[in-house]
């Protein structure tokens, strides 16, 4: 597998992804009319932009497994501060490490860019991933869908430090 970053041409397998790690994956965490207004929609130039200029996609061959993306300019932000965001993993390629080494990668790259804490804002059924990946300081929050509706999630935070 390759971790890589990702270009335009990778948009519609991200978009693709995302849907079904969404659909999968929040089942039984968040309603099914939420879940389908979610992902409802077709790929647009806006996201496919943002996929060209700040995602990094892990790559089983030429197919797009993973998706990670850091945002330096998320509203909210304090100096020194992060957001990921598009955290999403092939649910047929779930529990096989995908999501640990894009998290690994993005927290380095984060590192390496001056930024000593990240923050995510996790769905339900995610916490326990990112709280074995070290996140914590979990606070309830709400995601706020560009769509009109929106979803229970937690905000959790991570200070981060050099490997040796």
């Amino acid at each position: 597998m390759e971790l890589c970053k990702a270009t335009a041409e990778d948009a519609q397998a991200i978009w693709d992804l995302r849907n079904s790690a969404i659909l999968a994956g929040c089942k039984g965490f968040y309603d099914g009319k939420s879940l389908a207004r979610w992902t409802e929609g077709e790929l647009t130039e806006s996201f496919t932009a943002v996929v060209a200029r700040d995602f990094y996609v892990m790559k089983d061959g030429q197919r797009v497994v993973g998706s990670i993306m850091l945002d330096l300019t998320h509203p909210g932000l304090k100096r020194g501060e992060g957001q990921l965001e598009a955290v999403f993993v092939d649910p047929d390629m779930m529990g096989r490490g995908i999501g640990k080494r894009l998290m690994t990668f993005i927290e380095q790259m984060a590192l390496s860019r001056g930024i000593a804490r990240l923050r995510l804002a996790s769905t339900l059924n995610a916490v326990p991933f990112y709280r074995a990946c070290g996140y914590g300081e979990e606070t309830p929050s709400l995601y706020h869908s560009p769509r009109g509706f929106t979803l229970d999630c937690c905000l959790m935070y991570k200070n981060l430090t050099a490997r040796p």
